[in-house]
């Protein structure tokens, strides 16, 4: 943004989003049981919910048949409720815990909804809980604060369910979709959605009610259930270690149901195990990969499953910011004039303070190698999507096109893409809109998702958006779990699933941007979270900075990116005329094989591509002193040149010459003939060494 850097006391979820599905949406079935599982990193986590039991109404009351849901403190303090309330809807018509309801660590408890206060032992025995499991009854909360309720019905096609504590932030909450009649809603303890986001019996600690007509669920922790959080992302390398335990009976044994071929599982006898890799894991593997573990304890089973998603540990694109500001919302809330904590109002660096902080929008960088070069971006693909339990699903894709713009675009690009042209607030297509290569490193170039000049659009069943009389439609970059893959003309995936619920899980609001706040290199991975000791992706970004290198707060010190790696110094030019790219042009590289770096050719008038005589050569003369005549390069400041000497050509020692003088060289443009002297060692059969090199540009 322009102007100062502000700190915002960040709250997360303060205000909410109601619930909404786009109509275009209604079109693709991800959505049909679409939820998204938020939590405010507190210890209470909604972990459970039903929202459409499939059990027979009872002759009095609706307890049997109740909605109702769970609430899990997965911290290491109890937790008194006393003041804290819940609702579907942000806080109207709350509902009150009654008062001295504790909830101790690593307890669940059930919030059925029970009118009349008869059905909470009925459910109970369906379920075959015993008292050790808390089940409270609607009946039980209070409607003495004005505007409260007992309960407040949770809807079939779609709800939410919001948990505050006594001064009204909220601490924990879900969003579901349609439901399925008699099947529960289940969230592991971090918030996430299981896999297939519903309960199936046999599966994730769920199992059948013994009413029938039957529900589906997991309520409580009396059951057979792992204990432990599925890992879902590894780069490089895995292990996750899992537990499976039964209260009341042997610890379970487990095997292996389904893991890929890379992956094996040791076993113990107390409930234990660890998926490893039984090999190096390589960009071949970054792909979903479905993981099924059975735990077995005297003749019950469940099934832990989850999907794990292997990541590219060398990106040569990476994510580096996304816009999720409402349409109707201004960058950090409040009013044209103001931000809604009261201090003075943000802006974007290009689209300044405006409704929607310039609408769907992302920004990667081109990072290639690390250094100075280009990358060939014809027929990569640039996915959005959402993780809802089943790993990464792709949404809408948008593929750049074959136009040889994309054939050698500079690391150090900042690529945007946008949903709207610059006649509808947003910004056409442009190659080198900011070209910093020489100086700063970073150049800027944007994308207007509909130009078909420079994507490839097919229909909005391949692409998933459309695009109509110049206008798309479909394109949502938003609070909801916005992810992105990057995918190369390979179809290999180069960076990604990245995104809210990767690192973060979870805490993006409709008034924020998601950014990286730190340097873009080839090490940064969609693990990193932005804390108050590493930097990463940050949830809450208070900073918007379309096309511009981000800016963040390290505790009280400004920050900006640092793109001096991508410079195009003469050393990279130099490489780029003998068409060298990729690691090839490393200045540590030897592509010709002669035993010579890039840069010891580059320095010193080799050629890189041609296995030639060995540079520094020249005369040596021997005198009073010993004078040495070799060409180096002139015309590049940056390079410093040293000496050192040797008598075994094992130990070297730094030294300066006592003159030198530099003549044009006779056939080498851009290189001198330098002369150095050296004092003689005139000790009997002595013996001396010398090299020079120099730093790398």
């Amino acid at each position: 943004m322009s102007g100062a850097i502000k700190a915002l006391d960040h709250q997360p979820f303060l205000y909410h989003d109601c619930f909404s599905i786009f109509p275009h949406r209604l079109m693709r079935p991800i959505l049909l049981l679409a939820l998204l599982s938020l939590s405010a990193r507190a210890d209470l986590v909604i972990t459970e919910v039903m929202s459409s039991s499939a059990h027979t109404k009872p002759a009095t009351g609706t307890g049997l048949n109740g909605d109702w849901w769970e609430l899990t403190n997965t911290g290491t303090s109890a937790v008194s409720l006393d003041g804290y309330y819940w609702n579907d809807n942000d806080g109207v018509t709350p509902s009150y815990f009654p008062s001295g309801i504790s909830i101790a660590p690593n307890q669940s408890i059930i919030i059925l909804e029970d009118p009349l206060g008869t059905q909470v032992g009925s459910w109970k025995i369906a379920w075959g809980l015993s008292a050790s499991t808390t089940v409270l009854s609607s009946f039980l909360f209070p409607v003495t604060i004005a505007g409260s309720q007992k309960f407040s019905g949770l809807g079939g096609p779609g709800d939410s369910v919001i948990l505050f504590n006594p001064i009204g932030t909220v601490v924990a909450e879900v969003k579901f979709g349609a439901a399925v009649a008699g099947r529960s809603f289940v969230y592991h303890e971090d918030s996430t959605p299981i896999y297939n986001q519903t309960s199936t019996s046999g599966r994730n600690g769920a199992y059948s009610s013994t009413v029938s007509p039957a529900d589906v669920g997991s309520p409580g922790k009396e059951k057979i259930h792992f204990t432990t959080l599925p890992l879902r992302y590894a780069a490089g390398s895995y292990s996750y270690t899992l537990n499976a335990v039964r209260p009341g009976f042997t610890p379970p044994t487990l095997t292996a149901t389904s893991i890929p071929s890379f992956l094996s599982l040791s076993t113990s006898s107390t409930g234990t195990a660890t998926i490893t890799n039984n090999r190096p894991l390589t960009i071949a593997d970054a792909a979903n990969h479905y993981i099924a573990i059975t735990a077995t304890s005297a003749g019950v089973s469940t099934i832990h499953e989850f999907v794990l998603s292997i990541l590219n540990t060398s990106p040569s694109i990476i994510l580096n910011e996304y816009n999720a500001v409402g349409a109707a919302n201004y960058l950090n809330g409040g009013t044209a004039t103001v931000d809604d904590d009261g201090g003075a109002a943000s802006q974007d660096t290009y689209f300044g303070r405006a409704l929607g902080n310039g609408g769907n929008w992302a920004e990667f960088v081109i990072t290639g190698n690390g250094s100075a070069s280009t990358i060939d971006l014809r027929g990569w693909k640039i996915e959005i999507g959402q993780n809802l339990g089943n790993g990464f699903q792709v949404l809408d894709t948008i593929t750049l096109s074959q136009n040889v713009n994309w054939q050698t675009v500079p690391t150090g690009t900042i690529l945007t893409i946008i949903a709207k042209d610059s006649s509808a607030g947003g910004r056409n297509t442009q190659f080198g809109i900011r070209n910093n290569r020489s100086t700063t490193g970073d150049t800027w170039t944007n994308l207007y998702i509909g130009d078909t000049t420079y994507t490839t659009y097919t229909s909005l069943a391949t692409n998933g958006y459309s695009i109509a009389a110049g206008t798309v439609t479909g394109i949502d970059i938003n609070n909801d779990g916005t992810q992105f893959r990057i995918r190369n003309s390979s179809n290999q995936n180069v960076y990604g699933p990245v995104g809210e619920g990767v690192a973060p899980l979870d805490g993006l609001s409709s008034r924020e941007v998601f950014e990286l706040e730190g340097h873009p290199t080839t090490s940064v991975t969609p693990l990193m979270r932005s804390s108050s000791t590493e930097q990463g992706y940050d949830d809450g970004a208070s900073e918007s900075t379309f096309g511009s290198p981000n800016n963040w707060l390290d505790g009280t010190t400004p920050r900006t990116q640092n793109f001096l790696p991508f410079r195009l110094t003469a050393f990279i030019t130099w490489t780029a005329s003998f068409s060298l790219t990729g690691n090839n042009a490393l200045a540590s590289a030897d592509p010709d094989a002669d035993g010579r770096s890039n840069l010891q050719e580059y320095a010193f008038g080799g050629d890189p591509t041609v296995k030639d005589a060995n540079f520094p050569n020249g005369s040596l003369n021997v005198g009073t002193n010993l004078s040495w005549t070799h060409a180096r390069r002139n015309n590049d400041a940056s390079l410093i040149f040293t000496y050192q000497v040797s008598t075994d050509l094992n130990q070297w020692t730094t030294i300066s010459p006592s003159s030198q003088a530099t003549v044009a060289h006779p056939t080498k443009a851009n290189f001198g003939n330098t002369t150095v002297q050296f004092p003689k060692n005139t000790a009997t059969n002595a013996k001396q060494f010398f090299r020079a090199s120099t730093n790398e540009p």
